[in-house]
């Protein structure tokens, strides 16, 4: 036995009041006389105060004490923990942004619709059930409980907005069925029932509140910075996801002022592209589209992030007599933001194989045979045609099949390095594990194979030079989609561990772990995040909304589906005993307090002379 409000006890203050009121209580019965002319003077007698008097013991007293006590116990609320039991009611709200794509009928969201449903069933379920509510997403989310009050649910859910890109359930669905057990009413709430052929735990309703609805969406979006004529370009893919045609008008601005400011017609299932150049400098670009019959609005909002020109600077000391001089430089030549320099300034340092690496930290370094360029060990030198063992998860072998490839000029292994192609016996590829910097030898004559006009030659230098860009200090990219990392490289020269590294989004700050390559999880809110490292900002970055599936309005539905084994029944759910049998008793007293005041009252009698 316990007190749900103990603080209710302190009504039993009321039995020693109400105790010693009636000893000041007095009583009189009726006497009948005649001649009252005969007690002129008694009549006339001051009567004296009252004094307190032997506790008269009466159905009276007894009736307003038991009374008293029934009130107290019922604002104390007993309870035995041994026959009360606590409904228990799990949700899994669906957190796809469909989920809040308004109907213009009724200026209601599927959302809205969800949380007025459960706001109904907790009417069904008592004072006393207990709530967990999860979110799906990439990780669910349990935003109340587990096993909590009424009040903390529904503040979870009014601060619930959905805004994941399309994903899958399984993860919480398995979440809320641990939580659900064996005795719990488990539910899902969503905008679109799950297809028939798709597993769902056995004991989980499904509830779809979903409707069909019109929508226009931004499905793509990229902005190019050309340095050579300091101006911009910005793509984006506009699609009609509705049942009838509809105009779009889009507008875009930049530090105050609009840039782009157009209306254009979209029929019915189709997506356009289009483009617009703008000068350089604007550092952020706020993008929208407006259509009469749009539905949902995350996706009709971009802010796109100007992209900075990574370049990387590569200096050739090849001699103009090697015979992959005219090669390296061609294939230079074609690749974007390259430009060749000196070393000291050099990002990449490509070099002869007879060569030392420079052991600078952070350096790139690649030596192209052959390793000896001495007649006799050129005439000795090994061809090999496979089969090539390539270290696939190496970066710079993305994509390199090397099939038909002849490799010539092999010598001996090179000294102190990690094989990254091989064959049986001999690294053709090896990376240098004596020096600070990033150094690669390439074991080959360029004149004895045929490398140059394979496929993987290209592929080969655009691995090189991105793993190089990707080294540098700074972001990689500036805009990203949803569920997308984020990753960004400090520089190694100015790192300062007393510093504390951060990411902040709409006032909300983060601690990320300060490395030489950070990577930021991925996020789950769209806005621009700004990187700072103590005081100082690094940087910032966009994270916009791109699911065309998930825009996708049209295949939405409401509808129900029933688990496929029993749960128990969400329906009203009797309150503690306790309270009820305080009632009747109360009720009871009440009742026998008005008979015995009928039964005392004073009855009037007429006098007969």
């Amino acid at each position: 036995m316990y007190f749900a409000n103990p603080w209710g006890l302190l009504g039993l203050l009321a039995l020693p009041i109400i105790t010693y009121i009636h000893m000041f209580h007095r009583r009189f019965p009726p006497l009948e006389i005649a001649g009252l002319h005969l007690w002129t003077m008694e009549t006339r007698k001051d009567t004296p105060g009252r004094k307190k008097e032997k506790l008269p013991i009466t159905r009276s007293l007894l009736l307003e004490l038991l009374a008293a006590l029934l009130i107290s116990l019922l604002l104390a609320d007993p309870r035995d923990s041994s026959i009360t039991t606590q409904p228990h009611l799990v949700v899994i709200l669906d957190d796809s942004a469909s989920m809040v794509a308004q109907d213009p009928e009724t200026a209601q969201s599927t959302r809205d619709r969800a949380v007025n449903w459960l706001n109904e069933q907790q009417k069904k379920m008592g004072r006393h059930a207990v709530y967990s509510i999860l979110t799906t997403g990439r990780r669910p989310t349990l935003i109340a409980g587990p096993r909590g009050s009424w009040e903390q649910a529904a503040a979870s859910l009014e601060a619930w907005q959905p805004d994941s890109i399309q994903h899958s359930f399984d993860t919480a669905w398995d979440l809320g069925a641990q939580l659900a057990g064996e005795e719990a009413v488990f539910i899902f709430l969503t905008d679109n029932l799950p297809s028939e052929d798709q597993f769902t735990p056995e004991r989980m309703s499904v509830h779809s509140f979903g409707r069909k609805l019109d929508n226009i969406a931004i499905t793509a979006a990229r902005w190019i910075y050309e340095p050579d004529t300091g101006q911009g370009t910005i793509f984006i893919r506009m699609a009609n996801l509705g049942a009838n045609a509809t105009d779009v008008k889009i507008t875009g601005s930049a530090k105050g002022k609009k840039l782009i400011d157009e209306t254009i017609n979209l029929q019915t299932k189709n997506e356009k592209s289009m483009q617009w150049s703008v000068p350089g400098g604007l550092s952020e670009f706020v993008l929208t589209a407006r259509a009469p019959n749009d539905s949902l609005e995350i996706d009709n909002n971009i802010t796109l992030i100007e992209p900075k020109v990574r370049m990387v600077t590569v200096s050739v000391t090849l001699p103009s007599s090697h015979s992959g001089f005219e090669d390296v430089k061609r294939i230079l030549g074609v690749l974007p933001d390259v430009q060749l320099g000196d070393s000291s300034e050099a990002n990449l340092i490509i070099a002869p194989a007879s060569d030392a690496p420079v052991n600078t930290r952070g350096l790139w370094w690649l030596g192209i045979g052959p390793k000896d360029s001495a007649a006799q060990a050129v005439a000795s030198a090994k061809t090999v045609i496979g089969p090539f063992l390539i270290e696939k998860q190496h970066p710079l072998m993305n994509g390199i099949v090397l099939g038909g490839v002849v490799w010539g000029g092999l010598q001996s292994n090179p000294v102190s390095t990690v094989p990254v192609i091989s064959t049986a016996k001999s690294v053709l590829l090896g990376q240098r594990t004596d020096t600070a910097s990033n150094s690669y030898i390439l074991n080959l004559d360029l004149a004895a194979s045929n490398l140059t006009e394979s496929p993987d030659w290209p592929i080969f230098w655009t691995n090189l030079i991105e793993q190089c860009r990707s080294s540098q200090p700074g972001f990689r990219r500036w805009n990203y989609h949803l569920e997308e990392a984020v990753q960004f490289t400090l520089d190694p020269n100015s790192i300062d561990l007393e510093q504390e590294l951060t990411l902040v989004h709409n006032d909300q700050t983060k601690h990320l772990l300060r490395m030489e390559t950070v990577e930021v999880p991925p996020r789950d809110a769209v806005g621009v995040y700004t990187v700072q490292d103590g005081d100082q900002v690094l940087g910032k970055f966009a994270i916009n909304f791109f699911d065309r599936d998930e825009s996708n309005l049209l295949n939405l539905k409401p509808g129900r589906r029933l688990p496929s084994a029993e749960k128990p029944a969400l329906g009203i759910h009797i309150d503690n005993p306790f309270s009820w049998l305080l009632i009747l008793g109360l009720l009871a007293t009440i009742i026998a307090i008005a008979i015995n005041w009928y039964l005392l009252r004073p009855k009037k009698r007429e006098l007969t002379i």
